[in-house]
């Protein structure tokens, strides 16, 4: 079901319980499963530095997978209602007796205890417009006094996850997200703000647009330097874009299909040694979520220690195909497979101006932008730099340079790290959308020995 409306949308845990006991019973098989993910998602976005789209979405997705002697399908519908749920059962049953078998086909997850996690906010699920406008006000006032342009949005977003399976399975978490990111445009450079909470309380309007703007104004007339290899100060938001690939290469899925950087190097030191790299689905800073989308529960996996490979994270196919343990880290799609969605890279003990002080010929980059898998097994990514490079000189910023194109091995740059900062910041892992199809990570800044870019623009 799919409406416009001006009322949060919270469906609940007896209402979705309801619909996957209909399912349930509606189907026939050796196992089903029943997932529902329920969105209610209100947006503001603003260009020119004035709102030009307002909007409020509520939806409801329900995923029927029905497995007969090792048969697995899976039917999807946004029908919320008996009727709905009942037939996409029954579709599910019918579809299972004409599909391939699967003879690795490992068993669905049973019931299992939750820990309890609380990231439900009354006050965001309750955002009007007019609140969302308020903070975007807050973000485009100063921009405007300073006669630059702000773009970006304000969200606020209820999610609701169940899941019921034909074990005994059933997991219920409802759950809040708040989101700003403005772009601050002048004539010759920009700057970038974001902030992500549960708590749209939580959200510091007036600091993101204060750090966009601090970053455009410093951006403009930049200066052109040639490609090459670099030190680096990486931002927070450019890591996060290195740990959402990263986190790509770090799943049982990977390993088989012979694509990860870790295949065969357990034990062994694959990046800096002041790099640990986890997923912790149960961190209070990040959004957590106590089970996956199969109803498994989720654990925290240390992946990368001090430099060193030690694990994947696994769904409970490729945990069963590889006789590994379920970690509970089954993403949702109609074929589920594995990914971390709580990443967090462990900060370092340096604070932003000390990382960029120790640097003495470099470049400070702010996030980077269009990146895409060059070689996957190699961690290659290409992608472009944008709102806000800054060459280093002794030790400081000492002007605005043009944006580079870059061609890079990430796992291959954490080799060279030299220093974390102590903080970090929480992100979206913005290969998902707004909701619960979203993945997150709490990453600091950190300073690179190397980093090699590959061309340079005219802005």
């Amino acid at each position: 079901m799919t409406a416009i409306s001006q009322q949060p949308a919270v469906l609940g845990e007896a209402s979705l319980r309801a619909a996957t006991r209909k399912a349930l019973a509606a189907a026939s098989g050796d196992e089903v499963e029943v997932l529902v993910l329920s969105r209610d998602l209100g947006l503001t976005r603003f260009a020119n530095s004035e709102i030009h789209q307002n909007m409020r979405i509520a939806s409801a997705d329900v995923r029927v997978r029905v497995v007969r002697d090792k048969r697995v399908a899976t039917v999807w519908t946004n029908r919320l209602e008996d009727e709905g749920v009942e037939r996409a059962a029954r579709d599910a049953s019918e579809k299972a007796l004409v599909s391939p078998e699967n003879p690795e086909w490992g068993g669905l997850p049973g019931p299992a205890s939750y820990p309890r996690v609380d990231v439900f906010d009354d006050e965001t699920a309750a955002t009007t417009p007019e609140r969302r406008a308020r903070l975007v006000g807050a973000i485009c006032d100063p921009s405007f006094e300073r006669k630059f342009r702000a773009a970006g949005y304000v969200s606020t977003t209820v999610t609701e996850v169940a899941v019921a399976n034909s074990h005994g399975v059933w997991a219920y978490q409802p759950a809040t997200i708040a989101e700003a990111q403005a772009v601050v445009l002048g004539d010759a450079g920009s700057g970038y703000g974001g902030r992500l909470d549960a708590r749209v309380g939580a959200i510091d309007a007036e600091g993101v647009s204060r750090e966009a703007i601090d970053k455009a104004v410093r951006a403009q007339s930049p200066r052109e330097l040639p490609a090459g290899d670099y030190e680096v100060v990486l931002e927070p938001y450019a890591v996060a874009d290195i740990v959402e690939f990263l986190g790509e290469a770090l799943t049982g899925l990977a390993l088989e299909e012979g694509s990860s950087f870790v295949a065969g190097r357990f034990g062994e030191k694959v990046t800096g040694e002041a790099v640990t790299l986890v997923d912790d689905p149960l961190d209070r800073e990040c959004l957590p979520q106590a089970f996956d989308f199969e109803g498994a529960r989720s654990e925290r996996v240390t992946l990368v220690d001090r430099g060193v490979a030690r694990a994947v994270v696994y769904d409970s196919q490729t945990a069963a195909r590889n006789k590994a343990r379920n970690t509970g880290h089954a993403y949702f799609s109609s074929e589920a497979y594995p990914y971390p969605m709580h990443l967090r890279l462990e900060a370092g003990a340096a604070s932003r101006d000390e990382l960029i002080r120790g640097v003495k010929r470099g470049i400070l980059i702010t996030r980077f932008w269009y990146t895409r898998w060059v070689h996957p097994l190699r961690t290659i990514v290409t992608g472009m730099t944008r709102d806000g490079v800054f060459a280093i000189e002794d030790g400081e910023i000492a002007f605005p340079v043009r944006n580079f194109r870059f061609t890079q091995s990430y796992h291959e740059a954490l080799g060279g790290t030299i220093a974390l900062e102590k903080e970090l910041l929480l992100q979206r892992i913005d290969r998902f959308t707004y909701g619960f199809d979203t993945g997150f990570c709490r990453v600091p800044a950190i300073r690179l020995g190397s980093f090699t870019f590959t061309g340079t623009t005219q802005y």
